[in-house]
């Protein structure tokens, strides 16, 4: 049931995201202070990942997703609820899945040059 919930949440995140197609292109460049502290916080997890248990795992990505969320980035804000999503399954006991996926994905996306 947690999983549905998640499930939901994360597509209504995106759906929030994408309203229409000139909102969902308008800033996917846009490293805001937002963004480059959500960045941050990934860099510092990756380098912490080996001595983190999956709740504090969780806790440090919700961090992540809260900074994200603030972001002008709509990409951002979604591989964010992404990772977040996966952080939360693994922390309940749940296989990885797409964690290791999503996490890339957040990481190339903070490697875009800041304007």
């Amino acid at each position: 049931m947690k999983r549905i919930g998640l499930a939901l949440a994360l597509a209504a995140a995106l759906g929030m995201t994408g309203c229409s197609a000139g909102t969902a292109t308008n800033n996917v460049a846009t490293m805001d202070t937002a963004a480059k502290k959500a960045c941050a916080e990934l860099r510092q997890v990756g380098h912490d990942r080996a001595s983190l248990s999956p709740r504090d795992l969780r806790d440090r990505i919700g961090q992540i997703n809260n900074d994200a969320e603030a972001s002008a980035n709509p990409i951002i804000r979604a591989r964010a609820v992404a990772l977040y999503t996966d952080a939360t399954l693994m922390a309940e006991g749940s296989e990885p899945g797409s964690f290791n996926t999503d996490l890339a994905a957040l990481e190339k996306t903070c490697q875009l040059p800041s304007h």
